[in-house]
């Protein structure tokens, strides 16, 4: 007898807390920042509480790794809790294969946990990578993990169907970060030693970044320049993220020589930039991309919100995610810092977590009545 995953039962528990208007009210909010207009209220994303999660079963990561069902199953409580807190979030879910989903299209297999993200179990050589050229590499469709995750995505599609729930691209990191992933901590000194081979293997993972996207959005049937991802963010004139996590660890000259292929590689959609860390000292550089929309911080805590939101606002982007809550600070001031630093309702999406004893309507509705203030 095979299991029976409760994938049915869930989008039924989705279809009941589809609220249109309320959805309808969260996209325009959201698609005004990107846009550069104000809407009536900033947008906030929050999840709403699913109590009745513990009540069914779970699955690990392994085995949603091995079947789209599992995975979509898992990943539609999340959506549930998007719906259920009524507020700015527009739900979506992706196929989750791992940070290594890009490097498996020039060979690389992961090694699959039940507990972890899948990782790497191996790098390409210099001399492998030198033989390659992105014609070799086509057609990229048969490569990698892309078969299963067309699979994923087309099983996706059919189950989501009549529901308010999208699908977002799955992990495509940046060129740089791909790059990193696919020969290994070599990559550092070769940045000093041997700048034709870096070249060389920046302009494989931006062609790979950027050609497998325009794939997928294909697959998923959205435009180049918009859509959804994280799980409560929809985009307009934005249409994918970009990882700079191994970014961080360089310096200003060699941040600045490793940013056309970040350009080269997002040109196509427009992107928002995700690093962790404490990195200002790239931050100029990556805002001053016209390719890019926005920045998203791994690590909120490390910035100081009064100092680094005005230089964000200053070169014309949008800040989408958390700001750091000091502790035990009441929502009321906080919502207030967050937005000391504002003239008009702009160039911010914000990510809220809730503490205990504090909900997802009593939070969209004092973050309202500070802004009827803050704004007159």
């Amino acid at each position: 007898m095979s299991e029976e995953i409760p994938l049915n039962t869930l989008l039924g528990l989705i279809r009941k807390e589809s609220n249109p208007e309320v959805l309808q009210c969260a996209q325009r909010r959201q698609v005004a920042i990107w846009e550069e207009r104000e809407p009536d209220y900033l947008p906030l994303l929050v999840h709403g509480a699913v109590p009745e999660r513990d009540d069914y079963p779970t699955y690990n990561l392994k085995e949603q790794f091995s079947n789209p069902e599992k995975m979509l199953y898992e990943q539609l409580w999340t959506a549930l809790g998007v719906l259920r807190s009524r507020a700015d979030g527009v739900p979506s879910v992706r196929v989750n294969l791992g940070t290594g989903f890009l490097a498996s299209v020039f060979g690389l297999e992961q090694e699959v946990f039940p507990d972890k993200m899948p990782w790497l179990r191996e790098h390409l050589s210099k001399e492998e990578i030198l033989r390659l050229m992105a014609q070799n590499l086509e057609p990229l469709f048969e490569k990698g993990l892309l078969p299963q995750c067309r699979r994923y995505i087309e099983l996706y599609k059919e189950k989501l169907n009549r529901t308010p729930v999208s699908i977002f691209l799955p992990d495509t990191q940046g060129p740089f970060d791909l790059a990193h992933l696919l020969v290994g901590d070599i990559i550092f000194t070769e940045l000093y030693d041997d700048t034709d081979f870096i070249n060389h293997l920046l302009m494989l993972s931006s062609y790979v970044y950027r050609k497998v996207t325009v794939l997928l959005k294909a697959w998923i049937g959205e435009p180049l320049n918009s859509g959804y991802h994280s799980y409560y963010l929809r985009m307009s004139g934005c249409g994918v993220r970009c990882c700079e996590d191994t970014t961080t660890l360089l310096s200003p000259e060699l941040i600045h020589s490793i940013l056309p292929f970040t350009q080269e590689a997002i040109a196509p959609f427009g992107g928002w930039v995700h690093f962790c860390g404490n990195r200002h000292h790239m931050l100029e550089s990556i805002l001053s991309l016209p390719e890019v929309k926005g920045i998203n911080f791994g690590n909120p805590e490390m910035y100081d919100w009064e100092t680094v939101f005005p230089e964000i606002i200053a070169m014309g982007k949008l800040y989408y995610g958390t700001v750091s809550r000091k502790e035990r600070e009441p929502l009321s001031e906080y919502f207030q810092r967050v937005l000391s630093p504002l003239k008009r309702k702009g160039n911010l999406i914000l990510c809220l977590y809730l503490q205990e004893g504090e909900t997802a309507q009593e939070a969209l509705s004092l973050w309202h009545k500070v802004q009827d203030m803050h704004f007159p």
